[in-house]
């Protein structure tokens, strides 16, 4: 006759968090566990360690450094947005973008407005604006100098 199977039981979710499941080797490699925060936003730039500039302004609930890990894993496998194309310069270099925090999202206010905002702001910095000296928005963070801006977005955010 037929086998009743039991149904698997599940913990209960927390809606604050989920596993990654994509990018699991990127976030092994850098031995941390794979959870993310959901809720927690931040506005990030990456900087080109050569010369300061802002080359791209984004938006993650994920740690800095996993994200930055995806985008240079994205370029190494060979994405074709300006941003690829530019971390492919770092990388042939030996370099890397630094990732830093531009601004922390409340979890009342709209990450898409926040992103929209900075890249609007950055993209339409003129030369004198510069250097600026961006403090630290995160314990975690420090402060930033700035000499110019040159993003490589292609999209305006949100």
């Amino acid at each position: 006759g037929r086998q009743c199977r039991a149904s698997p039981v599940s913990a209960p979710v927390n809606p604050n968090v989920r596993r990654m499941t994509d990018k699991a080797n990127i976030s092994a490699s850098l031995g941390k566990k794979r959870t993310v925060r959901v809720g927690r936003y931040l506005i990030y730039g990456l900087l080109d360690p050569r010369d300061q500039i802002l080359k791209y302004v984004g938006k993650t609930h994920k740690r800095r450094k996993l994200r930055l890990a995806e985008h240079i894993e994205d370029a190494k496998l060979g994405g074709s947005r300006p941003l690829h194309v530019w971390i492919r310069s770092l990388l042939l270099e030996n370099l890397e973008p630094e990732v830093f925090v531009l601004r922390r999202i409340p979890p009342n206010e709209s990450w898409e407005e926040a992103e929209r905002s900075e890249i609007a702001k950055w993209g339409a910095a003129h030369p004198s604006d510069f250097p600026i000296v961006h403090p630290p928005q995160t314990p975690k963070s420090k402060t930033v100098k700035i000499r110019g801006a040159g993003l490589t977005n292609v999209h305006s955010g949100g």
